[in-house]
């Protein structure tokens, strides 16, 4: 007895709904799969999928309450891609993680793909960041790093590929951009920056133990021909990364979609879809990127990304003075911010609310609209059951 009143515990904790991949595998379904537990998460999620498939990093930028962390521990394990959960970095923790996975006989990993997450960067020291900006760059830019010593004999990385998942608030990302040049550079060209926005989510924060289902097979690898038209992708990714790698972004992503799909060639409707799907939250991060003189690195100010964010909890609109009272700051500060934000095309004022711009507000009433009536109808058949 006691035996089965463990298994269905466990069984209620893991949320896991395998029927939708029985057979072939849609874009959405994981989507879908995500927002029976989580709304408004379904689409990062996702995203955070296809960057592990195209060996991309990402930083999942969001103030409190937007589900960012929660995003990071929901992205599932790929196969062939050893995922760690780091909440601090140590030379003698890679040292141990390259131990656990190298190779009898041998010292370190090499030709191996590796993912980090990390669910809220607030939680590194000094100490753990300066580990981060000179190992794990590193690794992401050079696909090496050696630092053979006895206290860490087996800290080696050689050709090998390192994506990270990090959640952070837009205070802290913005911070680090000011205080180092090494954080600036390779935010600036080595993540895409996700801007988490979620009207969605409804009702207090849970926190249910969920890894959504990922297809049966992935294959290694998928084509992509000359006539498939990138140039939406590359304009998407030229405003996230430098002009020279935005096309290799765009091709890594319409192949890692594909690839998610079953196929083993990208046809346009994979262009198209990643599009749709992801062009809102990366596009509205970089309309906020701003710098006053060439001299100084582009930035983007965490106030713009707190009041935006702030908005986008609210599909309805907000007034100046619930955004005031919600932030904590002064009207007059919060004026300031909005103004910058409607100019920039990614907010407007409708009598006297706030609310997303007109596109923004387009595609989260279809994310709704898209994914509520399954949602409402499976809930609608658990109760009856």
């Amino acid at each position: 007895m006691n035996k089965t009143i463990e298994k269905m515990e466990t069984a209620q904790e893991i949320v896991s709904l395998t029927w939708l991949f029985k057979e072939s595998t849609r874009t959405p379904d994981i989507v879908r799969e995500t927002e029976k537990i989580y709304r408004g998460l379904g689409v990062p999620v996702l995203y955070g999928v296809l960057s592990i498939l195209a060996n991309k990093s990402v930083f999942f930028i969001g103030g409190r309450g937007l589900g960012k962390t929660r995003v990071i521990k929901s992205i599932p394990y790929l196969p062939d891609a050893p995922t760690s959960k780091w909440d601090t970095f140590t030379l003698g923790e890679l040292s141990a993680f390259c131990g656990k996975h190298e190779e009898p006989n041998d010292i370190g990993v090499r030709n191996s793909n590796f993912v980090f997450k990390v669910g809220d960067f607030s939680t590194f020291s000094e100490y753990h960041r300066e580990i981060f900006l000179t190992v794990c760059s590193k690794i992401i830019s050079d696909g090496e790093y050696i630092h053979i010593t006895e206290m860490t004999p087996h800290l080696s990385f050689e050709d090998c590929r390192l994506t990270m998942l990090i959640a952070i608030q837009p205070k802290l990302y913005s911070l680090l951009c000011n205080r180092y040049t090494q954080w600036e550079s390779m935010a600036y060209d080595r993540f895409t920056k996700f801007l988490l926005i979620n009207p969605l989510r409804q009702g207090k924060t849970v926190d249910t133990p969920f890894l959504p289902t990922l297809p049966r097979k992935i294959p290694p690898s998928a084509t992509i021909s000359d006539n498939i038209d990138l140039t939406c992708l590359i304009s998407l990714f030229g405003n996230q990364v430098s002009e020279g790698r935005a096309q290799l972004y765009a091709r890594d992503y319409a192949i890692a979609m594909a690839r998610f799909q079953g196929k083993e060639s990208v046809d346009q409707s994979d262009v198209n879809t990643f599009y749709k799907l992801f062009s809102p939250y990366l596009d509205t991060f970089s309309k906020l990127q701003h710098r006053e003189t060439l001299e100084e690195a582009i930035m983007v100010s965490s106030g713009h990304m707190e009041v935006l964010t702030e908005i986008g909890k609210h599909l309805e609109g907000i007034v100046k003075s619930q955004l005031s009272t919600s932030l904590k700051v002064t009207e007059d500060h919060i004026g300031r911010c909005l103004s910058f934000l409607v100019e920039k095309g990614v907010a407007r004022k409708e009598q006297d609310k706030y609310c997303l711009s007109t596109d923004l507000e387009q595609f989260f009433k279809w994310y709704r609209d898209t994914f509520s009536s399954e949602i409402s109808a499976s809930s609608s058949s658990a109760k009856g059951d």
